[in-house]
């Protein structure tokens, strides 16, 4: 019960942070576990599938960081201790990755998320961008460059790659100057049939020919921001239920 209240209230932190509309806080205003609830979409490495285009599967701990961005996934034959996280670069062959209760698809180069599953759906790509302020004795901010990188999973687990430094999940840590700035840029795209285009007016009206009319008359009237998942989530609801 205890976790699921903190999970709950790190939740709650990024909507409220996603909310203030590309509003840039300090890294030095939140605590660790906030800035890890903005970077990573899990709070640890959660069971998950990830699904390729030849039909093969993957079943694993994976998490997703919108920072680098990297799907993250814990090896299930380490070669040594440290060799316990990875990451998967190549995201060409993969069709979909379900994490917990949550679906990803391949957008630009990273994941985005699957808000709204419907014949045509909703999907939102998410980048978190931190700039750095050096000042006086202030560090530059930390990688997961370390982690062992591949480009596939093979029926030991991963496949070939060359092991070039040592972490684990736990230690997955930024060292940001106190006063770097934080922001997130959120975007949203429409999936059919396995293609991916941005959210536009013009591609609302290619996708739903029926409800043109409505949809020029609601974004005259209504001026929604086509890049707040809200907003758009109900938008594209309305148009399901009127069509």
């Amino acid at each position: 019960m205890k976790t699921k209240i903190s999970i709950l209230l790190l939740l709650a932190v990024l909507v409220s942070f996603c909310a203030q509309a590309q509003k840039k806080i300090t890294m030095g205003d939140l605590s660790k576990a906030q800035q890890d609830s903005i970077m990573f979409a899990f709070p640890y490495c959660t069971k998950g599938t990830v699904y390729f285009t030849d039909g093969s599967i993957y079943n694993g701990k994976l998490n997703y960081n919108y920072y680098e961005p990297q799907v993250l996934f814990i090896n299930d034959k380490p070669t040594t201790p440290e060799d316990t996280l990875r990451r998967l670069d190549d995201l060409s062959n993969v069709i979909m990755i379900e994490i917990g209760d949550r679906q990803f698809v391949p957008v630009l180069s990273g994941l985005g998320e699957i808000v709204l599953n419907n014949k045509i759906k909703l999907v939102l790509s998410r980048k978190v961008n931190i700039e750095e302020k050096k000042t006086g004795a202030y560090g530059t901010g930390g990688s997961t460059s370390s982690i062992r990188s591949v480009s596939g999973f093979s029926n030991n687990g991963t496949s070939s790659g060359s092991y070039s430094g040592q972490t684990t999940f736990t230690n997955v840590n930024y060292d940001f100057a106190a006063n770097s700035e934080l922001s997130v840029d959120d975007r949203l795209f429409l999936l059919k049939d396995g293609k991916v285009s941005p959210l536009t007016k013009k591609t609302l009206l290619k996708h739903f020919p029926a409800a043109a009319d409505y949809i020029n008359r609601y974004i005259a009237e209504q001026n929604p921001d086509l890049d707040n998942v809200e907003q758009m989530r109900n938008f594209v609801n309305l148009i399901y239920a009127n069509f």
